[in-house]
Order: structure tokens, then sequence, then C-alpha cells
């Protein structure tokens, strides 16, 4: 793993570089504004780095190393596992922690530089499912599959640059404080036994609707199933109408007869998304599960779907990329989806079904889980969709310190 010098020129343009790409993703970040951050002029950032691809490449290997060098801090010798992954967490967290790169848009990436990329991620993971492991065999951490709750906590970690404030109510201690007491002991209150796992849902009423649809409107979700999957991969950067065409066996032409540009074809893959979420929470509720179940299979659908004609699950970091007047409206919608989640949590809480967390993290807590399934998995098919969704439930709920037996 290369460890960065936090000194010099190309320190300062890559801290400058990973601002940037993070606020107004890659696609829409130039070399001119970088060199602007750092007070130069664009022809001195190819002193440092061949190109904007390079740089990006750059801004994603000094974060993974960050990562790294974070995780290897906490692991203190005599400390036990969960304690180190909470100082981990609550680092990463922390005000001054150091500025990192979204991890979005890699697969925009030539070959030669994503593979790099994907494979350092999962050294990371790896890095920390050995430090779950630790606690496990010390009895501080309950953990049935440390790579993937190592997933989980790293995806909800690259989630919250995308949604934490210092403007909102909450000050960023408590972000901290809150994100680190669901990660450790779960939103399910812990003097209750837990259930079993509920039998997997059935995906047969979705399919039945996506079957459902006529010829025309059937062959739009497949073109929008195919972009919304290139959109989750390569992000808007990396995305062409050309590619999404040819993959759906489609001319150019007969993208440009639904969609004028590519920004109104990303804007309706995320519609698709959100009303893709939105019909599973209904489903939901039209079962009048209890909080435990509810979770389970929410998560369970989420990931199963991903890989049926109803998919993909979509992610939401290309967000940026939409004009102002799209992105607000998209927002909105977001947000009163949000909003309706949070409600649902605050009912449950009410019942005692859940513990009293705040609901506003613990549903970012919960979508950061799910958010970058499409990234981790699309090429290692190590665990089912079920067996994923199981384990990130369990981490959900119940967190990763033990429960002990009731007496």
């Amino acid at each position: 793993m290369q460890v960065f010098d936090l000194s010099g020129r190309s320190e300062e343009i890559l801290v400058a570089a990973s601002r940037l790409f993070a606020r107004h993703s890659y696609a829409n970040v130039t070399m001119e504004q970088v060199a602007a951050a750092v007070q130069a002029v664009p022809g001195a950032l190819y002193h440092h780095f061949h190109d904007k691809e390079e740089l990006i490449f750059q801004c994603y290997l000094r974060g993974l190393a960050i990562y790294r060098l974070e995780i290897e801090a906490a692991a203190e010798r005599g400390i036990d596992g969960l304690e180190i992954i909470r100082r981990f967490v609550r680092g990463r967290l922390r005000p001054d922690a150091q500025r990192m790169i979204l991890f979005t848009d890699i697969d925009a990436l030539t070959a030669s530089y994503s593979n790099q990329v994907h494979e350092r991620r999962w050294q990371n993971a790896e890095l920390l499912a050995g430090i779950l492991q630790r606690g496990v065999v010390d009895g501080s951490i309950a953990c049935d599959e440390p790579l993937l709750a190592a997933v989980a906590l790293i995806s909800i970690l690259d989630w919250v640059p995308f949604w934490l404030s210092e403007r909102d109510y909450y000050t960023r201690q408590q972000a901290i404080d809150a994100i680190d007491d669901i990660i450790t002991h779960g939103v399910y209150p812990r003097g209750t036994s837990v259930p079993n796992l509920p039998d997997p849902p059935s995906l047969a009423s979705f399919i039945e609707t996506r079957a459902g649809l006529n010829k025309r409107a059937a062959k739009l979700d497949r073109m929008l199933s195919i972009a919304s999957d290139s959109f989750n991969r390569k992000g808007a950067s990396g995305t062409s109408l050309e590619s999404i065409a040819s993959d759906a066996g489609m001319t150019r032409a007969g993208i440009y007869y639904h969609f004028s540009e590519k920004e109104n074809l990303l804007l309706a893959c995320l519609q698709r998304g959100l009303n893709n979420e939105v019909k599973i929470r209904d489903h939901l509720r039209n079962q009048n599960l209890e909080a435990f179940d509810n979770i389970v299979q929410c998560f369970r659908l989420l990931l199963m779907l991903h890989d049926t004609p109803c998919g993909p699950k979509a992610t939401y970091h290309n967000i940026n990329y939409l004009n102002d007047a799209d992105r607000k409206a998209y927002v909105k919608w977001v947000l009163e989806t949000i909003r309706e989640d949070q409600s649902d949590y605050q009912r449950w809480i009410d019942r005692g079904a859940l513990r009293r967390v705040d609901t506003y993290f613990a549903q970012r807590v919960f979508t950061g889980m799910g958010h970058w399934y499409p990234v981790w998995f699309k090429n290692k098919a190590d665990w089912s969709p079920l067996q994923i969704a199981n384990n990130f439930a369990r981490l959900f709920l119940c967190g990763i310190k033990p429960r002990r037996p009731l007496a």
C-alpha cells in the first residue's frame, strides 16, 4: 500500500481535488478548478499528474491509504476488538479527520486503475475483518461473517459525507455518538430476546408487476435498468448514451427518442430507483410486520431484487450531475421518503419495538449499509444477496456487541 507524504505540493493538490470531487462529482470538476483551488495555473498540475483520470485515481489511493493507517492506528495492543472498532469509527468521523475522496465512479476509470482501487478496498475490508474476528475470539464482538460486517461498516462511513451537515439540528459530536451507538448496540432492544430471522420474502408480486408492462413500457424499463447499472458502477462521467444503447441492443436514436441528453436519462434512472424502494416500503407496510421482520425483509428485498428485471438497486452518488432544478426536485422527493422511513422507526420506538435511537441517524446508517452494494459486489459473488442482506440486517438490528442471554 502506498503511504502518502502528507506534505508537499502533490498532497495539497490531492486534498483540494478530493474536496472538489466529493462536492461536485468527477464529471463536473475540471483541472482548471483544481488549479484555482491551490492557486496554480492549470499547466502546473501536469507536473504532478498526467490527466484528470490519474488525479482522481491518486485521490482514491490517498483515501484508501488514510483508511488503512487509521485502522492500524486504532488497533492498539491490549485493547479488545470492540474498542478498536469503536476507536476507528469515531476517529474516522471526527471533525479534524483527513478529508477523503468519495468512492464513486471507480469503474469509470480504465481497468488498470479501477482494478487496483477495488482490490485495495477489499484489502482494507479484510484488515478490518481481522479486527472483528479478533473481537469474536476475545468475546467482545458477535459477528458471523467478519468480512461482510467490515464491508457494512466501511459503507456506513463512506455514506456519511453525502448527508452530514454541520448546519443541521445536531452537532458533529452528537452524530459521532449516535452512529457509534447504533453500530455497537443496534436498534433492537437489548433487553429483549432476538427473534429468529423470518422466512425469505417472495419476489413474485414485484416480478409479476414488471412482467405485466406492455411491450413499449417494458422496453423502456429494460433500458433504464441497463442505464442504472452503468450509472451505479461508472458514474455519470463513465456512462455514455452510446454504451447504454449498445448494451440494450438499441440504436442511439432509440435512446434520444425518450431522452434528449444524458442528464435526463440519469434523472429517470434515479426516479425509477427511488420509486422501487418506495414500493418495497409500501409492500412491507401492507403486511403489517413488526419492526424486526420489517427491517430484515427490507434489506432482503433491496438486495434480492437487484439482480432481477426489477433492479438494479440504485445508488444516489450521481445527484450532483443533475441540473439545479432537477436536483432540488429530486432531493425534495428523497427527503420526503426519508421522513416516511423515520416515521416508521418512530412508531416502532413508541411501541417499544426498537431502542430509543435518533431516527435520523438510524435511517442513514441503514441506507449507508446497503447503498454501495452494487459497487462492492458487482464482481464478487462469494455470497448470495440473501446472505449479504441477512448479515447487514443482523448488524443493524443487534450491533456488534454480544447480547448476553437473558436471566
